[in-house]
């Protein structure tokens, strides 16, 4: 199977890279994972043939900062005549709450052909697969990770901590939220897995940890500190890599086999 970053970064597109958004083709089923500013490649030719062969769209997301839903402003349009599932921590009709002056769309119209679930912590069937869900902590408030029975797990604005470490164990496929390196932890006589939650999201070598710890067979860091360049990111995977080999970063548009 293949996962195609559509978007890799945290907060604002910077230096070629949109927001959070990954798509991976199921079948005739398109699975997306948040749908930040990257969503929007979906109307650019890598995007058009990824729907071209889906009858069912189904959107997967960790929670509601902008970064992971602005994507929704436009949604309606990508989105035409498929048919889309919306599976999130409640039943949420994301920007219904803007139309009008800042959303200048119907929404109850355009949106139509959009349903919105509810998922539960545990594991969800829903179609021909399975996907696990994990409430987690996030600057106050909750996000989910979602582990899915293809080989994938999807990990972003969270806290380190155990319970993570045994969420995502043995996954085929890590892609887990990095931000600072955290390598000045490291430095600490004592430094516990959850000290690396800085800025309020896991270090780079905070996800490797996890990974390590996990025995995950490879870890894609997504969610990049937008003010970052593509050098600076990849001293940060160099740091991850020290504590967990198989470290990757995620790129815009390049696939990833698992």
């Amino acid at each position: 199977m293949k996962l195609i970053p559509l978007g890799t970064n945290g907060f604002f597109p910077s230096f070629g890279r949109e927001t959070m958004c990954f798509a991976v083709p199921l079948g005739k089923t398109l699975i997306i994972l948040d749908a930040g500013t990257g969503l929007y490649r979906l109307a650019e030719p890598v995007g058009k043939k990824l729907l071209a062969r889906a009858e069912n769209i189904h959107l997967f997301i960790s929670h509601y900062h902008l970064d992971h839903t602005f994507g929704f402003y436009g949604a309606w349009r990508l989105f035409k005549n498929k048919k889309v599932t919306v599976f999130g921590k409640e039943e949420k009709k994301i920007f219904a709450d803007l139309a009008g002056g800042y959303f200048p769309i119907n929404h109850e119209k355009e949106f139509a052909n959009f349903s919105w679930i509810k998922l539960a912590a545990g594991e969800n069937k829903i179609g021909d697969y399975q996907v696990a869900v994990r409430r987690q902590y996030h600057n106050g408030a909750e996000s989910l990770a979602f582990r899915f029975s293809f080989g994938v797990a999807y990990v972003t604005d969270s806290e380190p901590n155990a319970e993570s470490v045994e969420f995502i164990r043995d996954i085929p496929l890590l892609l887990h939220e990095h931000y600072l390196s955290g390598e000045e932890i490291l430095e600490k006589t004592i430094a516990k897995l959850e000290d690396h939650f800085l800025g309020k999201h896991t270090t780079s070598i905070g996800a490797a940890l996890i990974a390590k710890t996990a025995n995950v067979g490879k870890l894609c860091l997504v969610h990049h500190y937008p003010f970052y360049d593509d050098k600076q990111l990849e001293k940060q995977r160099e740091s991850a890599s020290k504590i967990f080999k198989n470290t990757t970063l995620a790129k815009d548009l390049e696939e990833i086999e698992f």
